[in-house]
């Protein structure tokens, strides 16, 4: 099983963008984007601290 750092890393490795678009005491949504235009593929909801703080060091 990955993790959701992995799916990130391999989501971003293979061009596709990541941001936090919603940050709050319970956690932070994300937005991940196509590399070709930058439409949304897929939004969720995290509460990982690691998750939030990757996302947060690599967005673009």
């Amino acid at each position: 099983m990955t993790s959701r750092i992995d799916d990130l890393e391999r989501w971003v490795t293979h061009g596709g963008t990541c941001r936090l678009v919603e940050t709050d005491a319970a956690g932070a949504e994300v937005v991940l984007c196509r590399c070709d235009g930058g439409e949304e593929v897929e939004r969720f909801r995290t509460s990982d601290v690691a998750v939030i703080d990757w996302v947060r060091q690599r967005a673009n």
